[in-house]
């Protein structure tokens, strides 16, 4: 009988334990490739594995034979995923203090304060027709070996009014000698109604005047006029009143009527809470004699020199023009300047 040789084998076991890790790495990779997720590069290239995360610039992939790779979104065509993906929510953060917290210490309540508007100066008085008057007297003189000069004025002046009218009586007296003898003997008196409108600067005025002079040829003359007034300008610093009119005028002993025409003004000026500036201006022109006319214009200056404000130091001029001259000694301009004390009450 020819004997057989036979060749020695090993083990089946052995073989098997040797070649198990393959087996099983082999199955590994087929299932992670069969169920695995797939991203499709640019370029035709396709990897497969477990996406594991996703932002808007990088991939991460669990490749089963490169491992973890991190992939640009930039060269990404496209992501298949075995699964959907589960989009988590980010948890919100979760504030934890340090220390304790502590409740603010409220402030202290404010306390309205009421703003009130600055109080608005009183209205003026209204005018109770209560009289006021005041007296005012200058005197001047020289005295030398051969004759003495002496002159004086004397003046009086009452005021009222009340909301529908107004009242003003003025009287002016000058006397003057030059050595023993007379040189001026003058007297001035005039009175004016005049009629307010209420919430109107208009009103209506009656005048008359009375003048004696000694030294003048018509020796006497009295007139009257009336007319309208409009105060022009009132404000605590200045007053204009203009005023218009018509009338006559009456002299005697001649017994000359001469009709005539008023135009004045009268101004005020308050300069300081102490001193004051009031001017005044009367003209007359002759309504049949065109060219003849008179005119008697006035400046005074007053400053309270007591506490009270009733007494007064004044000074002023009066001019009195007559241009219809009968007498040739006569003058047509009385120039008159004076200063001296004034008390009010």
């Amino acid at each position: 009988m020819r004997l057989m040789n036979f060749r020695h084998r090993e083990p089946i076991m052995p073989i098997v334990s040797r070649f198990a890790p393959l087996a099983l790495l082999i199955i590994t990779t087929s299932t992670a490739l069969a169920e695995g997720d797939v991203v499709n590069l640019v370029g035709g290239d396709t990897l497969r594995g477990v996406i594991v995360s996703q932002t808007e610039t990088t991939i991460t992939l669990d490749h089963p034979a490169l491992g973890r790779i991190e992939l640009a979104m930039s060269r990404v065509a496209s992501i298949e995923r075995s699964t959907p993906e589960i989009v988590v929510p980010p948890a919100e953060p979760v504030l934890v203090d340090a220390a304790p917290s502590v409740p603010p210490v409220a402030a202290p309540a404010k306390i309205p304060t009421a703003i009130l508007p600055a109080l608005a100066p009183p209205p003026p008085a209204k005018p109770n027709g209560e009289w006021k008057f005041a007296l005012n007297f200058s005197l001047t003189g020289s005295q030398n070996a051969e004759a003495s000069n002496l002159s004086y004025r004397a003046a009086f002046a009452a005021k009222r009014e009340t909301e529908a009218d107004r009242t003003t009586v003025g009287l002016e007296y000058y006397f003057g000698s030059a050595a023993g003898a007379r040189t001026d003997n003058n007297l001035l008196v005039s009175a004016m109604e005049e009629f307010l409108f209420t919430d109107s600067k208009w009103e209506v005025f009656v005048q008359t005047i009375f003048q004696y002079d000694e030294f003048q040829d018509w020796e006497q003359r009295a007139g009257a006029y009336a007319g309208p007034g409009y105060r022009l300008i009132e404000s605590e610093a200045l007053d204009l009143k203009l005023r218009g009119g018509i009338g006559t005028s009456y002299e005697f002993p001649s017994t000359t009527w001469t009709p005539e025409l008023l135009i004045a003004n009268q101004l005020k000026w308050t300069i300081d809470d102490r001193s004051t500036l009031t001017q005044g201006f009367e003209f007359f022109p002759d309504i049949y004699n065109f060219g003849e006319y008179r005119f008697i214009a006035r400046l005074d200056y007053a400053i309270e020199i007591s506490p009270k404000g009733d007494l007064k130091a004044t000074a002023g001029v009066r001019d009195e023009f007559d241009s219809f001259i009968v007498n040739s000694t006569e003058s047509s301009n009385d120039l008159k300047v004076y200063a001296g004390l004034a008390v009010e009450f």
